[in-house]
């Protein structure tokens, strides 16, 4: 995913962001996912985004399932960054402004706050997640693994 980083700004509706899990098989190649990843992005025409919340899961993924450092998953980020149609988004949305229809546990939390985040933007929230999806059908885009 090399490249420039992108201006923040963008017209809603162009720009996706993509869940911890969709990162992570796009940068590994050994992915089991990764063809389909890498299928899906090659066919998005707007901008992708990340937040904190999705470059830690990068981070988190990089370090405990690809057994390297800190510091070459930090540099992975920077790459992803870089990349010519990336956005940052920051976590700006309070929790008390999410949406916690159906959320039934801890593990959808996360999830919830994401969707959230993209219907702050008024774009879309990419995930192999296919219960992510389902809860939140207006902002899910479902990767097919």
């Amino acid at each position: 995913m090399p490249g420039r980083a992108a201006a923040t700004r963008h017209v809603a509706g162009s720009v996706h962001l993509l869940d911890g899990n969709v990162l992570y098989a796009l940068a590994d190649q050994a992915h089991v996912h990764h063809a389909p990843a890498r299928q899906w992005f090659s066919s998005l025409s707007g901008g992708f985004a990340t937040c904190p919340i999705t470059q830690g899961t990068l981070v988190r993924l990089v370090m405990r399932l690809g057994g390297l450092g800190l510091e070459q998953a930090l540099a992975l980020v920077g790459v992803v960054t870089a990349h010519a149609r990336h956005h940052f988004w920051p976590d700006m949305l309070p929790y008390d402004k999410v949406r916690w229809h159906g959320v039934m546990g801890h593990r959808q939390v996360t999830d919830a706050y994401l969707a959230g985040l993209v219907r702050h933007h008024g774009d879309k929230l990419v995930s192999f997640d296919k219960g992510l999806v389902a809860l939140h059908p207006d902002v899910g885009v479902a990767v097919e693994a």
